[in-house]
């Protein structure tokens, strides 16, 4: 990874971008994210999406509704106005780490159910199964301790 600094707010949302990409999601929905993290005023409606990450209308519409379905973003509607805007979920961040957590421990679950049953089994070979179990249950410890400190540091 580079460690030059950014140029630009496009910079950084490119770069962002591609990590969430990374992850496995679409390209525009870490535009989307990227850009809500950075822009000013923090919401922004469909054609300020449009303008400054350059998408379809139809993107906007199909990722910001991937987004809202996820806690990640929320609408925003402002006295006076017509417009719906979309900005940050407060919290989403921390969120969307808890939901990873649960990931862990759902997989930690299955991994040490999966060992019971191979416990019975002939003919099976269980280290693979349980260097995976050993990681789920580390990386769910390690996560749990993280956000809690987090959460302390700052107040939430």
């Amino acid at each position: 990874m580079s460690t030059s600094s950014y140029s630009s707010k496009s910079d950084f949302v490119e770069a962002f971008s591609l990590k969430i990409e990374e992850l496995g999601h679409p390209r525009i929905y870490g535009q989307i994210l990227g850009w809500l993290l950075i822009c000013d005023p923090p919401h922004q409606s469909f054609p300020d999406l449009m303008e400054n990450l350059a998408i379809s209308k139809a993107s906007v519409s199909n990722v910001t509704r991937m987004l809202l379905e996820r806690g990640l973003i929320e609408k925003v509607r402002i006295k006076g106005e017509r417009q719906i805007y979309f900005k940050l979920k407060e919290g989403s961040v921390i969120d969307f780490m808890q939901k990873q957590l649960r990931l862990a421990l759902d997989l930690e679950e299955i991994t040490s159910r999966g060992l019971e049953f191979l416990s019975k089994e002939k003919d099976t070979d269980s280290k693979r199964l349980k260097k995976a179990n050993d990681f789920h249950r580390f990386l769910a410890e390690q996560s749990e301790n993280l956000i809690e400190k987090y959460k302390a540091d700052h107040d939430l």
